[in-house]
């Protein structure tokens, strides 16, 4: 019998593989949501890539209602801001947070920010609905925030013929690492 579990493990463990990124087509996206009881509700969402390009889109909806004004801006951040955001992205504290996927529903003082980052083996999202749930990750998020901040307040004019697509990122695309020695596609009938 421990045999035949011996057996059973070492194929499994043969069998076992990793997701490792083929390649980082971005190096994150934020989307950031504030809302001002009288004045309105501000969403500023940004793509970085690889080569310092971004993209940032900035809605803004009055309380009184109306149709949303949406600009979208596109620039390229100097090697300097580019190697901070990087830093701040690598940074060990940030690569452990992890949050619940958010919920719907009614949301008092309302400052949400959520975050994509493609690493090595997976997507890391974190999610906030409030700066009330961000307190204990502060630390952690300070320096990616302080990138995030001075990012959203360069100054250049807004692209005229760009239209708005929510700073839509390519898809992040992974393999699957199998074991040396392992044979992925061997049938399970074999011996």
């Amino acid at each position: 019998m421990k045999c035949f579990v011996a057996a059973i493990v070492a194929l499994l463990l043969g069998q076992a593989s990793a997701q490792t990124l083929v390649e980082k087509l971005y190096l994150m996206r934020s989307d950031t949501t504030t809302v001002e009881p009288y004045y309105g509700m501000t969403r500023i969402c940004v793509v970085v890539f690889p080569d310092g390009h971004y993209r940032m889109e900035r809605t803004y909806q009055s309380a009184q209602g109306g149709t949303p004004e949406t600009r979208v801006f596109l620039d390229v951040l100097p090697p300097a801001d580019l190697k901070n955001l990087q830093t701040a992205l690598d940074n060990d504290d940030l690569q452990r947070i992890k949050t619940a996927s958010p919920r719907g529903g009614i949301i008092q003082d309302m400052d949400m920010l959520s975050v994509s980052i493609p690493r090595e083996h997976t997507l890391q999202n974190i999610d906030f609905q409030t700066a009330a749930q961000r307190k204990p990750f502060e630390k952690a998020l300070k320096p990616f925030l302080g990138s995030l901040k001075a990012l959203e307040k360069r100054k250049f004019p807004a692209a005229k013929n760009e239209t708005p697509n929510n700073c839509e990122t390519p898809r992040v695309m992974y393999r699957s690492v199998f074991p040396a020695g392992s044979n992925p596609n061997a049938n399970s009938d074999q011996h």
